[in-house]
């Protein structure tokens, strides 16, 4: 990597370490060990609304990844979070699987399992696992494993997008699945995890890629076919660049040549004249929404780093650049951040969410892994 990277790099390792995790810890879990969904503007945590019950796995993501690189000594939130994720939300109501809402008096709020969910709840379990080895954490993989066999595999391939069963069915959960199986292939010498890659990989070649706009078909069919009309047209340039990293990290693992899919991607990406991704577009390049959220800068910063680790030409210099423009429009001085941008570049989100720190802190890491 570039001394410039490197620079970037160690500054932000530097708000990550010093500012960002210890704000978040002393302000964002209550007494019980979970995590509140979000933050006010002014950096207080909003203690009484409902919680994507999802953000406890992410939080989790992140304190056991910055405590397995010295950044922190998460242990305590590890154990206290991983209990508290498996006590309110896990068969809370004698049903398979975790809830999806859950009430600020930790009642629940909507009691549906859904796929996408369910990919963090399996990353949290990977990494709690690999850094404190939690009792619980090989038990609840099972779990959430034959919860998914047993009650969400689709005829189709895949999986339903939960139960209840709903449409319209999308890429993005079986790319977060994609992710997790890739994070508990680099800890176990289970085959299950390569072969449920293997199967994703599929579907992303076969369904989700759009080999005449090389761009990633966001809405589907029960059948995996298209969606017709606006919602078959969208397509989000954040998850092609998220793919983009996970083609590359399969093919690190794997030796299986994923180049020809994420060069196609990413020479998309690289057509755009703004140094930053809008949240989305369509299949024939109309912007539909030129806001601009924190999370698909992350990715597109971390498809540069994985392309310039693959000898891409110009992608060093790309995520140079990103980077210093990221840190300057998007992080706040306290180790929070602005959410989202309007189309003039404005601030916009009205709060702070908790779940976008998984993004940011697996971009740092990525840039890090590089760097050493």
């Amino acid at each position: 990597m570039t001394p410039d990277i490197k620079s970037q790099t160690d500054w932000l390792i530097s708000w990550v370490t010093d500012k960002a995790l210890p704000f978040w810890a002393s302000t964002a879990i209550d007494n019980q060990g979970g995590f509140y969904e979000d933050l006010d503007l002014s950096g207080q945590a909003r203690t009484h609304v409902v919680r994507r019950f999802r953000v406890q796995a992410r939080q989790l993501y992140v304190y056991a990844l910055a405590t397995q690189l010295g950044w922190i000594d998460g242990r305590e939130i590890l154990r206290t979070g991983f209990d508290f994720m498996m006590d309110k939300g896990f068969e809370v109501d004698n049903q398979l699987g975790f809830i999806h809402l859950l009430n600020a008096d930790y009642s629940v709020n909507d009691p549906k399992r859904d796929l996408y969910d369910h990919a963090f709840y399996l990353l949290a379990a990977a990494w709690v696992h690999r850094v404190i080895n939690h009792p619980k954490s090989i038990s609840s993989q099972k779990a959430i494993l034959s919860f998914l066999e047993s009650d969400l595999r689709s005829e189709t391939g895949g999986w339903k997008e939960g139960s209840p069963s709903q449409l319209p069915r999308r890429q993005n959960p079986h790319m977060h699945m994609f992710e997790t199986c890739l994070n508990w292939m680099a800890i176990s010498d289970d085959e299950h995890w390569r072969t449920l890659a293997d199967e994703i990989l599929d579907l992303f070649k076969t369904r989700f890629f759009d080999p005449k706009t090389h761009s990633i078909i966001e809405f589907f069919e029960a059948d995996w076919t298209p969606l017709k009309g606006r919602q078959g047209k969208s397509r989000e340039p954040g998850h092609a660049a998220e793919w983009i990293w996970l083609l590359r990290w399969y093919q690190r693992q794997t030796g299986v040549d994923t180049s020809q899919y994420s060069n196609a991607l990413y020479n998309k990406l690289n057509m755009r004249t703004d140094i930053f991704l809008n949240d989305e577009e369509n299949s024939d390049d109309k912007v539909l929404r030129n806001t601009k959220r924190l999370w698909c800068q992350t990715e597109l910063i971390k498809a540069h780093l994985a392309q310039a680790e693959s000898g891409i030409s110009g992608a060093a210099e790309m995520a140079s650049s990103l980077m210093y423009g990221f840190r300057q429009t998007y992080l706040n001085e306290n180790g929070t951040w602005i959410d989202q941008l309007d189309h003039q570049g404005r601030p916009c989100a009205n709060t702070i969410p908790a779940s976008t720190f998984y993004h940011i802190i697996c971009m740092i890491s990525e840039a890090r892994r590089l760097c050493n």
